[in-house]
This record gives C-alpha cells, sequence and structure tokens, in this order.
C-alpha cells in the first residue's frame, strides 16, 4: 500500500474498507498530494495551464469540497466546464458564482455567453444587461448584446448598443461591423 497511489474505499458489504490503485491520475488528487482549497486551486491551475483540463476541473471541485467554494473558485470551475465544451455544467457554474457574488461582472457576462450559445436567448438578454447594470462600459457586453437583440429583431434596442460599442472601442474589427450595423439601421426602409 503506497499512499500517493492507493484509494480507500468504504463499504460496508465489502467488510469494510478496500483499497484500489488510483495512480494518482485524474478523479481525486492522490493522498500525499496537495490537500487545502488553495494547494488544491494552485495544481488546477497547473493542469488548466498545462492542457490536462479534465484533471483540471476534478481538482477544481476537490477545491471546492475541501471548503474553498466561492465565486471566483466557481467561475474558474465554469472557465474549465467550458474549455472541455461541457456548456451546460459551466453555465449552472456561472450561476453559483453570481448567487455567491452578485456585483461578479464577468460571471454575468460568462453566463450571457453560454445562455446565448445554447439557445437560451432572453436569459442572455438579462444577464447581459445584467453585466451591464454593474458596468456600463463594458464594451464586450456591448457588442454581444447588440448582436444578440439584431438576431432576435430588435433593431431599436440593438442599435443603442451597437453606438455604445463603436463609443467605447472604436477601432478593431468589431468596430467595423458596429459601422455596418449602424450604416444598415440608418438607410431608409425600402
Amino acid at each position: 500500500f503506497e499512499a500517493d497511489s492507493a484509494t480507500v474505499d468504504m463499504d460496508p458489504s465489502a467488510g469494510g474498507a478496500t483499497t484500489r490503485d488510483s495512480g494518482g491520475a485524474g478523479g481525486a488528487p492522490p493522498l500525499g498530494g496537495p490537500h487545502t482549497p488553495e494547494e488544491l486551486l494552485a495544481a488546477a491551475h497547473d493542469l488548466e495551464d498545462a492542457g490536462q483540463l479534465s484533471e483540471a476541473v476534478e481538482l477544481y471541485r476537490a477545491a471546492l469540497v475541501a471548503g474553498g467554494g466561492n465565486a471566483v473558485n466557481h467561475f474558474a470551475l465554469a472557465e474549465a466546464l467550458y474549455r472541455l465544451n461541457e456548456v451546460e455544467a459551466a453555465r449552472e457554474r456561472y450561476y453559483v458564482a453570481i448567487e455567491l457574488d452578485g456585483e461578479f461582472v464577468e460571471a454575468r457576462f460568462n453566463l450571457a455567453c453560454v445562455l446565448a450559445e445554447l439557445g437560451e436567448s432572453e436569459l442572455a438578454v438579462a444577464a447581459f444587461e445584467g453585466a451591464l447594470s454593474l458596468h456600463s462600459e463594458y464594451a464586450d457586453a456591448h457588442y454581444h448584446l447588440a448582436r444578440l437583440l439584431d438576431e432576435l429583431g430588435r433593431r431599436e434596442a440593438a442599435e443603442e448598443h451597437w453606438r455604445r460599442f463603436r463609443d467605447q472601442a472604436p477601432a478593431g474589427a468589431w468596430a467595423d461591423e458596429a459601422e455596418r450595423r449602424l450604416a444598415l439601421s440608418d438607410s431608409p426602409a425600402e
């Protein structure tokens, strides 16, 4: 029995504790590995940076249950889940981050983007508006909200956000798109 490569299972039907080799890869952290939320988070960040997203997700979860259940940590888990294309799971973690910190603008913005991606357009509009109510100069939120409102056929509301975006971020590819969209809305209807 090596402490770093075994997991103890308590199974009363098997007559008590048994061990199984975990190899220290994936799943729970090895017994000799990080234990505090801070250590688990640092290890999760390292794994994420190394492209080992599934392993990072498990360590983010371990950090949460070890007592690190704050908005920032739920947000980090949401980001890793999104990168794994687990969009619905990411959505739920963004919700938790907002529930824990109602002024977490980035969580509201990312939630809005995920909701739009999932086709939950009206919820996405509300989340974008929530982000903008906390930070009215959030250019990316104006851009994405304007696009979504255009898709929903709400051109007048979209125009306001295209203008706000253009005024806040006058250079770049998105600014060119804003100018094109505003030019379309300024042209007379046929």
